[in-house]
């Protein structure tokens, strides 16, 4: 292996780890921030930093300085012409006219926060609600977006297209730097400024915490395996990241039979991949990706196991029995749920089933029980709530880390998180299509519906890559988010209700799954040209649902999180106070 492989190899391990962990600490933070909101007490937002006023300005300027400057510099030394110029246009006019548009965005927020304190801010409020910012905004997307595609090989649209590729860097990078000097001034009155990262420093400062916390270890307790358990449960959610691509495969130039790091191929054609720079970016490239992860997943039992055994304590015994039979019944059907996708793409290689459904529909659609039958089992799997019995607070105090303490307690908590994004990420490669989105593959947009082309633009190589990678990362990170949103939601099940679900449920539906799996593969192995072709387009227009859905997520998201917050509040502290609140009770005269 060559120096080049080596640090890539490093770089995209040190990239999943990153994220998994990263991840996991954004799902701590907002797992407690949620619980805030709900239970109606102190979120996590106390933690602060307080810098001096010059560092804080320094700190703001420095990064948009460097990346205006990277922006400018590589677009201004790197000419390119034809299709990639288009390309180059459309992406960062895109980044121009968001740019402008989330600056004042943030500007106006501030400006009705704070108040007007210049001529500029006294421009600003006159625009009246900063949310017209964002309206304006999403209105010049769908123009610039429109234009492009009307005007096409058009003089005026060469025209545009120059204007894009050569204002729009400029455009992007001076609304980073006014945005930051914004800000930097804004420190001006003050003399330091308080570093709290919306909260993410209170997750920080818990870390930091339990590093210094006594580590506790019962006096009659196997004094090996209880510091062997909390690693056996950590490290496997974390190590089966590597076999999970998270972008399509980066091509990069060669010399004398080696890859030339410093050579990115401009454009890669629709079909067919290139050879010799070719670089997935996956840690490990394995042929049965899908059997090592359940392999590696798999020891996560005995850590749990081994804990509740070590303890020397009944109720971490009880919870370690819990841990183990709840998991061992859950990853019988966690699985049997993929057989149905195995049949379907006919791999276990992960990277080969995000291409399957890259090329013909995502899994969600092909398999739509499977996916229900797999987030409810991965669900239980990692023993949160409603599944979290072997840790249920009001039986067993903590489970099976009851006599845990310091990191080794943290190493314990933190593993569930990293095992929910573990769990999130092999749904969103095996059900929701990876690094894919509707009508982007590795050559740019392609619109078809069927046989028909409706629009194509070619995007630059890399230019796919960053979009296929920030398409998996919303991806999961969705998934995260409606798992915290299912732990705040329903109740905690009974154990024998836990059993019977995994039993009596979900195993004979993925039973039923593979059968019908098989029935439906042999008919459509079996029909006609036209049936296969109507499937053909049947596939498309999935992708044109996902696409028209995705978009209309995205403005409602949008709208939701922009929209005024109304509180409705009751400030009662008796049952008395709150019937009279309410308009009172009825009174009667008691009768004999």
């Amino acid at each position: 292996m060559t120096l080049e492989l080596i640090l890539l190899s490093a770089g995209k391990a040190l990239f999943m780890v990153m994220f998994g962990m990263n991840l996991a600490v954004i799902m701590t933070w907002a797992d407690r921030r949620q619980g805030a909101m709900i239970n109606d007490r102190v979120g996590p937002n106390r933690a602060v930093v307080w810098l001096p006023k010059r560092v804080a300005q320094g700190m703001v300027l420095a990064p948009a300085v460097l990346i205006a400057a990277a922006i400018v510099g590589y677009v201004y030394t790197h000419k390119v012409e034809g299709a990639p110029r288009l390309g180059r246009a459309l992406l960062f006019s895109q980044l121009a006219v968001f740019g402008l548009w989330a600056t004042l965005l943030a500007i106006g927020g501030r400006v009705a926060r704070s108040g007007v304190k210049n001529s500029f801010d006294a421009w600003v409020a006159s625009i009246g609600d900063p949310r017209s910012f964002l309206w304006l905004g999403l209105g010049a997307h769908a123009v610039t977006l429109s234009a492009a595609g009307l005007l096409r090989g058009t003089d005026l649209g060469r025209t545009l297209r120059d204007v894009g590729a050569s204002a729009g860097p400029a455009v992007f990078a001076a609304s980073v730097i006014g945005g930051a000097a914004y800000a930097a001034w804004s420190f001006e009155r003050v003399d330091r400024v308080g570093l709290r990262l919306f909260g993410l420093l209170h997750p920080a400062a818990d870390g930091l915490k339990t590093i210094w916390k006594e580590d506790f270890i019962p006096p009659n307790a196997d004094k090996l395996l209880h510091s062997l358990a909390p690693i056996i449960s950590f490290f496997p959610a974390l190590v089966v990241l590597a076999v999970v691509p998270f972008g399509d495969t980066l091509c990069f130039g060669s010399k004398a039979g080696r890859i030339d790091l410093t050579q990115v191929m401009r454009v890669v054609p629709r079909e067919g991949l290139c050879t010799e720079g070719a670089v997935p970016l996956q840690v490990l490239d394995v042929n049965v990706g899908l059997l090592y992860f359940f392999a590696v997943a798999g020891t996560g039992i005995v850590g749990a196991a081994l804990a509740g055994w070590a303890s020397d304590n009944k109720f971490s015994l009880l919870g370690g029995v819990r841990a183990a039979s709840q998991m061992v019944s859950y990853e019988v059907t966690l699985g049997l749920t993929l057989v149905g996708a195995m049949m379907v793409y006919g791999t276990l290689r992960i990277d080969e089933m995000v291409r399957w459904q890259s090329q013909n529909t995502w899994g969600v659609f092909v398999q739509p029980l499977a996916f229900v039958l797999f987030l409810t089992a991965s669900i239980a799997e990692s023993k949160r709530i409603p599944f979290d019995l072997p840790e249920g607070e009001s039986e067993l105090v903590a489970g099976y880390f009851t006599e845990y303490s310091g990191m080794k307690f943290a190493m314990f908590y933190f593993s569930e998180y990293v095992a929910v994004v573990a769990s999130s990420v092999l749904l969103a490669v095996l059900f929701l299509g990876g690094w894919h989105l509707p009508f982007i593959d590795r050559s740019g947009i392609h619109l078809q519906i069927g046989d028909t082309v409706l629009f194509h633009q070619t995007l630059s190589h890399v230019a796919v890559i960053v979009i296929g990678v920030l398409a998996f990362i919303g991806k999961v990170v969705g998934i995260c988010w409606l798992n915290l949103m299912i732990r705040w939601t329903l109740p905690r099940f009974r154990y024998d209700q836990l059993m019977r679900l995994s039993w009596r449920k979900l195993l004979p539906a993925s039973l039923v799954n593979i059968l019908v799996t098989g029935l439906l593969m042999l008919l459509v192995a079996g029909a006609s040209a036209s049936v296969q072709a109507g499937l053909k387009v049947a596939a498309d227009v999935t992708q044109l649902v996902v696409a028209v859905a995705g978009l209309s997520l995205g403005i409602w998201f949008i709208a939701f999180v922009t929209s005024p917050v109304k509180k409705k509040r009751i400030l009662a502290s008796t049952a008395a106070q709150f019937a009279a609140h309410l308009g009172g009770t009825r009174t009667a005269r008691m009768g004999a």
